[in-house]
């Protein structure tokens, strides 16, 4: 029986190293190209350079004015977490203590918004009639909209596990309910906090679509939309387009490895209750 379980174990240790290898070698292929010369890159082989450019990211932050892209993506992306942290975790501790028929309804309408697709028409002539459209503004507007039902439903079964109690104890020593959230309630939604900003922040960062329906200023562009662009100016210098590429990867994957430990408490602390 115990070689059994050794045995199926090294099994699924071998499953598990085949499937980090197949989200790793893309990644290092990139990395490998990032630092080849022009024609070195071209035949885009996993393979270490026989000599490191890496003249190739000052090239890149040069001629495609990749800080300025960057900037925009941290600008727009810090943003939504943002507004959808403070909209959502406020919004969702309402709908949490005050059971009305009323809140009930606005939960649901919340949870709606988990499967509906979104109208990129509807989407669009919104912000025409509101005047964003071609702005980091809009498009920060809609992203919060976008992930705002899955912040609420994160944050509704976290503040369920929150005793209330708490608010009893704050509102007789007179507290009031700003103060109340903000000094009693909400520092206890740390776990849930970290992982919705982290998961929205990724959301923000990593979309393509929606950037390119909106924006269509250069200067505005994030990464994605302005690698995109930039494509057929840089074709045939693969070491060029991978040294962005890894400059879009490289932010990513530090905010989610800071706040990994975060991740599975907060997305299971809020599927708990609700």
């Amino acid at each position: 029986m115990s070689m059994t379980v050794k045995v199926l174990g090294k099994i699924k240790a071998i499953l598990l190293w085949i499937c980090t290898s197949v989200v790793f070698i893309p990644i290092l292929v990139i990395l490998f190209n990032s630092l080849k010369s022009q024609g070195e890159a071209l035949a885009m082989r996993l393979t270490l350079p026989t000599e490191f450019h890496f003249e190739n990211y000052a090239i890149v932050m040069e001629q495609a004015n990749i800080g300025r892209a960057l900037w925009n993506s941290l600008f727009i992306s810090v943003s939504t977490v943002a507004i959808s942290i403070v909209l959502g975790s406020m919004a969702s501790y309402i709908l949490a203590r005050r059971r009305t028929k009323l809140n009930k309804k606005i939960y649901m309408y919340f949870l709606i918004g988990l499967i509906a697709p979104l109208n990129m028409v509807t989407a669009v002539l919104t912000l025409k009639q509101m005047h964003l459209m071609n702005s980091q503004i809009g498009l920060i507007f809609l992203y919060s909209a976008l992930v705002l039902p899955f912040t609420v439903f994160l944050y509704y079964g976290f503040i369920n596990t929150v005793p209330r109690e708490l608010d009893e104890a704050a509102i007789i020593d007179g507290c009031r309910s700003f103060r109340l959230f903000g000094s009693i309630v909400f520092p206890l939604l740390k776990p849930v906090t970290v992982t919705v900003g982290i998961l929205n922040f990724m959301n923000a960062w990593n979309d393509f679509i929606t950037p390119f329906y909106i924006i269509n200023s250069s200067a505005k562009m994030p990464m994605t939309t302005l690698v995109f662009s930039l494509f057929g100016q840089f074709q045939r210098s693969w070491n060029l387009v991978s040294a962005m590429m890894l400059l879009i990867i490289l932010p990513i994957v530090i905010v989610y490895l800071l706040g990994q430990k975060y991740i599975t408490a907060g997305m299971v602390a809020g599927a708990v209750k609700g």
